[in-house]
């Protein structure tokens, strides 16, 4: 990448709690740290605040929304711009997906605002910034909340794609499916699903095999196979407790299928004879901080570590593509990269402002994170 560059060398040594994972396998567990080296920073500009931020395939483009989603930034492996694609209303997007499609050719976004209720997302031309395409969502004929696409994501290949409506129970007998996977080189939709819980997060993992579920207020992981619809996995990966709740902002599942991360998007607080008591105070503190990211096993729903440095909300987060590391970003201007196999797994990068996104490339040697105004692009080199 070009445009605004500095040069860094970022090691953070510190030794990680809660390692001790038998899970994970004897066989996948050497005994050094995860050895990063953070070298070389590209700053590239956006018209406000990033919101969103996606790699293509090939490695080719980079995107970003930014501007609450008014603004959708395109550039090439070099960081020249590319396209800046301004989008009609529709926001604000806090949250939302961005997705490349048919290579670098294609950005898959939230429909403008002048969508009607029926539509779950729209296709630019990357290059042209035409929109070739605005898709239905899972139901049609109702209200907007049961199809806009409030969270969603490609397969590795970029041949499917996975969307999650705000919709669910609460919505009451309207209620019918709030996930749909569509074929990208034809946008016909493949299947919808009813997964019965308020969904907060989504990722497409095991290489297309599964889909990752993060939900609202439940504090569960729901995994399920977007081919039959069947749930493969329910994790229950926060107890209920009398204190509060949370909700799952960050959800990523390994390349080979095997674990599934979670972070803490946000907690609420329960009233009545608990309010603002020392118990309560001492949950809600574990919650943003020592309890902010556990890490599950998919067959079993086991949970294998727990991640004690990083302070929610946990923003996002996205495994390396070769499985070396998953990388998060959370409330305290941190960019973590955890081998929770490893000792000392760990490494912190200090980010100069919050982010709300970031994207891992399709060879995990870059990263992407949003910024007040612009993408940051770290350049990293993993020892094996």
């Amino acid at each position: 990448m070009s445009g605004k560059t500095t040069i860094k060398q970022l090691v953070v040594l510190a030794a990680v709690a809660c390692m001790a994972c038998p899970a994970v396998g004897a066989a996948a567990e050497p005994s050094a740290g995860l050895s990063v080296q953070v070298s070389s920073e590209s700053e590239l500009s956006t018209p406000g605040a990033g919101v969103a931020v996606a790699w293509s395939m090939d490695g080719s483009r980079l995107a970003a929304a930014s501007q609450y989603g008014n603004v959708l930034t395109i550039w090439d492996r070099t960081g020249r711009l590319v396209n800046r694609i301004i989008r009609d209303g529709g926001g604000p997007t806090l949250g939302g997906s961005l997705a490349f499609a048919q290579g670098s050719s294609q950005i898959v976004f939230p429909p403008p605002g002048a969508a009607d209720n029926d539509a779950a997302f729209s296709v630019w031309e990357t290059v042209s910034g035409r929109i070739v395409k605005t898709v239905d969502g899972p139901q049609p004929g109702h209200d907007y909340p049961f199809n806009r696409a409030d969270h969603f994501a490609t397969s590795p290949d970029e041949t499917m794609l996975a969307i999650a409506t705000r919709a669910g129970p609460s919505w009451g007998a309207r209620f019918h499916q709030n996930i749909a996977i569509y074929d990208t080189r034809t946008w016909k939709l493949l299947r919808s699903i009813a997964v019965p819980l308020v969904l907060s997060s989504l990722c497409v993992f095991g290489n297309g095999r599964f889909l990752g579920l993060g939900t609202v207020n439940s504090g569960q992981i729901v995994v399920v196979d977007p081919i039959s619809g069947a749930t493969v996995t329910d994790v229950r990966a926060y107890e209920d407790s009398k204190y509060g709740f949370v909700s799952l902002g960050a959800i990523a599942g390994s390349p080979a299928g095997d674990l599934i991360l979670s972070g803490v998007g946000s907690r609420a607080l329960n009233g009545g004879e608990y309010l603002n008591t020392p118990e309560q105070r001492a949950w809600d503190s574990s919650m943003s901080s020592t309890e902010a990211v556990r890490l599950f096993r998919v067959k079993d729903g086991a949970r294998v570590a727990t991640f004690p440095f990083a302070h929610g909300p946990i923003r996002q987060a996205m495994w390396d593509p070769k499985g070396r590391y998953v990388a998060f970003v959370d409330d305290n201007r941190g960019l973590f990269l955890w081998a929770p196999w490893r000792r000392d797994g760990y490494r912190k990068v200090e980010l100069q402002g919050e982010t709300l996104a970031l994207a891992v490339s399709p060879d995990g040697d870059q990263i992407a994170v949003t910024a007040n105004r612009g993408v940051r692009v770290f350049s990293l080199v993993v020892a094996d």
